[in-house]
């Protein structure tokens, strides 16, 4: 096993990452709908996209926040007419949060311009064989769990 002080070159380059990463969560971005988006609220358009509509629980869960962030941010985006609150028509107590038209081309256009600005990652990721894929996908796993014990 490694010395602690043998990967610590490494927590440094994971540091810059991670400070790009805030800086990148905190501008906001226009995906064609004349209108500006913060990463997470795309990124909630997205998830509602991909679970074709969702109670909070389900977006938060699959967005791995709080149901009180997630909850936040829907009333934000209804608000923008990017989503809809509907009632289920299975339970009336339940409210299903679904993508408006204008959501729907936030979300179209977050898709294509991640594959133009992402480029050259993606590709880098593709080019991975398996055994690469689980590492890194181990990694992410790890660091995923590392964050949590901040979060406590």
């Amino acid at each position: 096993m490694r010395k602690v002080k043998d990967v610590l070159p490494n927590m440094c380059s994971l540091g810059k990452v991670l400070s790009k990463y805030t800086m990148v969560a905190q501008k906001s971005f226009d995906f064609g709908i004349g209108m500006q988006l913060y990463p997470a609220e795309i990124h909630t358009l997205s998830t509602i996209e991909r679970l074709g509509g969702g109670g909070v629980t389900e977006i938060a869960h699959e967005s791995g926040v709080t149901k009180g962030a997630v909850s936040q941010l829907i009333s934000k985006l209804v608000k923008k007419e990017l989503c809809v609150k509907e009632k289920d028509p299975e339970n009336g107590a339940r409210v299903v949060v679904k993508l408006t038209a204008l959501g729907k081309v936030a979300v179209d256009n977050h898709y294509n311009f991640h594959l133009e600005h992402d480029r050259v990652f993606l590709e880098y990721l593709r080019s991975m064989d398996d055994e690469k894929i689980r590492v890194f996908d181990d990694i992410c796993r790890n660091m995923n769990k590392w964050m949590d014990n901040y979060l406590k």
